[in-house]
Order: C-alpha cells, then sequence, then structure tokens
C-alpha cells in the first residue's frame, strides 16, 4: 500500500540536497569541497540516512541509454534471456520477476540486471541488445569514479585518511572477484490497472515492486526516471521519497551503519505499487549501484570528529543485529545474498 499522503520528502523539503559541483575528480579531488561535502554528506545520512546528489557529472543522457537497453533485453524471446541468467557465484546477470525476493507475501514485478563485471563476454550479444555494453561500461565507471569521491568526503567526516576509505575499496568493478560492488538496471513494469480488483491485486494476488529491505553496502547510489513508489521508513512510518529529475539519491548501507556504531542509519526502503490509474500503467526505471567493500575490508568502528547529532528513529532490520559485532565484509554479503535469493 502506498503512503497515504501525496506529499512526499522532497516536496516538503525534507531531504538534504547536496550540490556537488566543482568538487573536482575521483583522482583530483579539491580538498576543501570534499571536506565541506565531507560534512554535509555526514550530517544528511545521520539525521535522515539519505541525501540528494546534484551537479554530479552524469550526463542523463547515459541513463536513458541503459533504460532503453534493459527494455530491450526485457523483449527478448525468455530462451534468449536465458543465457544471462544471474550466476550465484559473481551475482553478474540477468533476474527475471520472482528470482529474487525482498516480501515473501507478495508478487514482486521487477526487472534487473547485475553487473559485477565489464567483461563484454558477460553482457548481452550484440546482435541481440545493440550497444549494451557500450551504455553499461562508461556508466559503470562514472558511478564508480563517483562513489570515490563519496568515500574520501566521509573520510574527512570520519577524520580518517581519505587513503583508507579507498584502500578498503580498491576493488570496485574490476571484475577480479575480490569486490562485490555492481551497477543494477532495473525496470518495473506496468501492474495491473485498479479496476479489475482491490487495489494492487488482481485474481487474489498481491502485488509490489520491491520488498522492504535495507542494503547489504556501504552505500547505494540511486538515479530514477520517474517517482514509481520509492519510499523509505523514517519515524517508524513508511514515506515516500519523490522525484528530482537529474539527481542522485544516495543512502546508507549496512556496512557503513555498522561502521559508524549506527551513526549513519541503513534505512529499510521499498518500492510501492503507486496510486493513480496513470502511474500504474506506466513502467519505472531506475539504475543502483551499489558500493561494496572489498571481500576482505574489515573497518573497526569509526567516529566522525565532530559530535554527531541523534539518529532518526528507525526501525532496524534483523540484519543490523549484526552491526555491534567487527566481521569481514565477505561474510555479511554471502548471508545476505544467500537469504535474497534462496
Amino acid at each position: 500500500m502506498a503512503a497515504a499522503s501525496d506529499e512526499t520528502l522532497l516536496s516538503r523539503c525534507e531531504i538534504p540536497i547536496i550540490d556537488l559541483a566543482h568538487i573536482g575528480t575521483d583522482v583530483c579531488p579539491m580538498k576543501s569541497m570534499v571536506r565541506r561535502i565531507g560534512q554535509q554528506l555526514f550530517t544528511a545520512l545521520s539525521e535522515k540516512g539519505l541525501a540528494m546528489l546534484v551537479n554530479h557529472g552524469i550526463a542523463e543522457e547515459k541513463l536513458k541509454a541503459v533504460y532503453a537497453d534493459l527494455d530491450n533485453f526485457c523483449a527478448l524471446p525468455e530462451g534468449s534471456q536465458a543465457q544471462y541468467l544471474r550466476n550465484p557465484d559473481s551475482n553478474h546477470g540477468y533476474i527475471r520477476p520472482g528470482m529474487e525476493q525482498f516480501d515473501n507475501t507478495k508478487k514482486e514485478l521487477r526487472h534487473s540486471f547485475s553487473i559485477t563485471t565489464l567483461s563484454a563476454a558477460a553482457m548481452p550479444a550484440q546482435e541481440e541488445v545493440p550497444e549494451f555494453t557500450q551504455h553499461a561500461v562508461p556508466l559503470a565507471h562514472d558511478l564508480t569514479n563517483l562513489s570515490r569521491v563519496l568515500l574520501q568526503a566521509l573520510a574527512y567526516a570520519f577524520g580518517v585518511p581519505p587513503a583508507t576509505m579507498l584502500a578498503c575499496h580498491s576493488g570496485m568493478m574490476k571484475s577480479d572477484g575480490c569486490n562485490r560492488s555492481s551497477m543494477r538496471i532495473l525496470y518495473y513494469p506496468p501492474v495491473p490497472p485498479e479496476d479489475e480488483g482491490p487495489c494492487c491485486q488482481r485474481d487474489g494476488e498481491a502485488y509490489t515492486r520491491c520488498g522492504a529491505h535495507s542494503d547489504a553496502c556501504t552505500f547505494t547510489l540511486v538515479a530514477q526516471d520517474s517517482e514509481g513508489g520509492l519510499e523509505v521508513k523514517l519515524n517508524d512510518k513508511w514515506q515516500a521519497v519523490g522525484h528530482l529529475p537529474g539527481a542522485i539519491l544516495v543512502q546508507t548501507g549496512e556496512l557503513l551503519a555498522s561502521w559508524s556504531t549506527d551513526m549513519l542509519p541503513a534505512l529499510m526502503h521499498r518500492v510501492v505499487v503507486p496510486a493513480g490509474t496513470y502511474a500504474r500503467a506506466r513502467g519505472r526505471h531506475c539504475v543502483a549501484f551499489l558500493c561494496h567493500p572489498d571481500k576482505d575490508a574489515v573497518i573497526p568502528p569509526i567516529a566522525p570528529r565532530a559530535a554527531a547529532p541523534p539518529p532518526p528513529a528507525f526501525t532496524p532490520h534483523v540484519h543490523l543485529t549484526l552491526h555491534h559485532r567487527l566481521m569481514n565484509a565477505a561474510h555479511h554479503i554471502q548471508k545476505r545474498f544467500r537469504e535474497t535469493y534462496a
């Protein structure tokens, strides 16, 4: 069920917006700007658990290109799609509806292609989806570079050398199996119209787009083409996020929450069936980049230089009970994959 109000966190100006203009690049950052962004990012993630990034340098055309490529992939015969089904070892490949389940009470209507290796051999063939590789690889590089900038900003906020955070994430998208970072291209198809049964149901079957969960990573970057029902749980209440064209959403993952001893909470989030005939009849596209540490990375709890405000009231996911244990990142990720793809 969607949020009761048509208002969103964005429409109420309750999501911090962080301007990345003039911050430089991941290899040549403007240190004074990175420090400022780091404090803004820490404040946003500690108070709200999420923020919107603007002027991040990733062109909207790159996102639209991969959305179109996934649409073309979804139009292929099932036999052709089956060649690219998700590999459980690498987490790379196509995930058709029903393969990945966060809510066991509803049917989740979602297609996704998870990219963990940039090898052309692992992508849909040129004759099946022209330019899939040519579009996906540069976007993956852009999101990796943006993640490296944010890692350096967070390092300043935590009072640790930027190289510390970068070293723990050095294997992002290097295709060597040492890092679980992934770029996921997602398509949520239209849902059955409301006049064919109760809201969000048809023939007695309940639908949703993505069940409630928190992300088992350092942080997640999300770009989307429309609002499409994204909600987060704040103050024990599900609230619609809203859509800011051109912005990228950043939200804390479970591992960053662990390292910060929950000063930066990993919020539960979900994608519900939107209200209204028009919204239900259109699909939703997004790209999610899940920034993971290297498999052997172990970071002790770290605290920011300045006193942090109290974290927002939020309902911890069952997995967050692990936060006060120092654990190898790979063990945590493997546990979450087993539960999600069981």
